[in-house]
């Protein structure tokens, strides 16, 4: 099957140990191994009910890759499984229903799908939405096959828990008893960065959920059940930035990526590199890397622009020397992506609003390991496509706005709220910037400059 993800004996042994806490499984009771791989669960249940001396369960396990179901069968031929090669997201409706539901599900984005299966998808699974994942399908798919009083562990990415894509399975999970969510360590697959998250619940009504984070520490607390982000209430709880009623995006005129040339190792040099013909056209500029090396956005490079200060590109007729540079690298700027989709050859990927860039603003990387923003005052640094910029409506102070975003209680916000890059890093998005609370009087500074 795609996205099969072995999983280690030990890890297989922890998730069933949490599968059985409070609900030791009794003779007749029937357990489902979706995504079944080679059956690393099965001889974990077995393990677990012979250390304790319950009866084991009896097992369906279903994969549809041939040669995992081989091996499944050769490892298990003798334990209490019946092994079955067919694909779990087509209707299996005539499993029945199981008490207990135990899986590392696939992890496929919707890229590695084709056509026809995200539209079969799409018809089938209500939270097949957006860039869904196959994990997220696996989930729904196995809660309708749980009995009235079945219980549920799955290992899987964290992301369902804050992205978009995962609201219609949030709802549905909320709909039964979310019993704890671990949070295990990132490499627990070796060689694959995941941050998986272990989900065990019950069928049964809504309440509390116990969170265990990574460090060891944990807490208790009610998760929303509209299908909102969880992120800031299994993080760290609700702080007070959530009650202002105004975020950011209403007191800036610009939260947005830097500009993504194509080409920076031919538009991006080093200041005593650039040819004086050149100099005209060629703007200090920082990338989010450069941003953090050097603690802020004087970074000692310079990108050749080829757009004038208003965003309009230069016409190919009135380029000069710089068209003169220009043509020598002809072939290797006709080489990129937008120009294939009709972007003139020596433009960028997208026209630069240079009349917002080229001002004072506040920069930051687009990922980073502790949220931080630097100011840029003289508003000639053309951030490239690994920052954002942020650029405050003329009645928000540059300075106090630049304070405020580095205060401890908006970096504790933004690593509540923003999703996790590589190496626990925080991926900042505008998306995410945007909603960030804060003071509730620039709010209303913005509403009195308006009228």
């Amino acid at each position: 099957m795609k996205g099969h993800v072995p999983t280690p004996d030990e890890v297989a042994d922890h998730i069933v140990a949490k599968l059985f806490d409070g609900q030791k499984p009794e003779q007749g009771d029937r357990i489902l191994y979706p995504g079944l791989g080679t059956g690393p669960f099965v001889a974990a249940v077995e393990r677990y009910c012979e250390a304790n001396d319950y009866p084991i369960p009896d097992g369906v396990g279903i994969d549809s890759d041939p040669e995992l179901i081989a091996q499944a069968r050769d490892n298990h031929t003798d334990r209490n499984v019946e092994v079955v090669e067919r694909d779990f997201l087509d209707d299996v409706s005539d499993l029945g229903e199981f008490q207990f539901i135990v899986s590392n599900p696939p992890y496929v984005p919707i890229e590695g799908l084709d056509e026809d299966e995200k539209q079969r998808y799409k018809e089938t699974f209500d939270t097949a939405v957006g860039r869904f994942d196959l994990y997220i399908l696996f989930f729904e798919q196995s809660l309708d096959l749980l009995d009235d009083n079945g219980r549920l562990s799955f290992i899987t990415p964290e992301k369902f828990e804050y992205v978009d894509t995962g609201a219609p399975l949030r709802r549905i999970l909320t709909n039964h008893h979310i019993e704890e969510i671990e949070h295990v360590a990132e490499d627990t697959f070796s060689g694959l960065v995941t941050y998986p998250t272990i989900t065990t619940l019950s069928n049964s009504e809504a309440e509390e959920t116990r969170v265990v984070h990574r460090d060891g520490s944990t807490e208790t607390v009610t998760l929303p059940g509209d299908g909102e982000s969880w992120a800031s209430t299994v993080r760290a709880g609700e702080i007070e930035l959530d009650e202002t009623g105004v975020t950011l995006g209403d007191v800036t005129v610009r939260v947005s990526c830097g500009l993504a040339t194509g080409a920076d190792s031919l538009f991006v040099m080093e200041e005593d590199e650039v040819p004086p013909q050149l100099e005209e056209w060629a703007w200090k500029t920082t990338s989010g890397r450069q941003l953090s090396t050097n603690d802020g956005p004087e970074s000692g490079t310079r990108v050749i622009c080829p757009y004038r200060k208003n965003g309009n590109l230069i016409p190919e007729d009135e380029l000069g020397d710089l068209g003169d540079w220009l043509e020598l690298n002809e072939e290797r700027l006709r080489d990129r992506s937008c120009v294939e989709k009709g972007k003139v050859w020596y433009s960028w990927h997208e026209n630069p609003p240079m009349q917002d860039v080229l001002q004072p603003k506040i920069v930051c990387p687009d990922i980073i390991e502790e949220p931080k923003f630097w100011l840029e005052t003289e508003g000639d640094v053309i951030p490239r496509h690994s920052v954002y910029y942020i650029i405050p409506e003329d009645s928000v102070d540059l300075h106090e706005l630049h304070d405020y975003l580095n205060t401890p209680e908006v970096q504790e916000w933004i690593e509540q709220h923003a999703q996790k890059a590589h190496n626990d890093y925080y991926r900042m998005q505008s998306r995410v910037l945007k909603k960030l609370p804060v003071p509730k009087d620039w709010g209303e500074t913005v509403q009195q400059t308006l009228v």
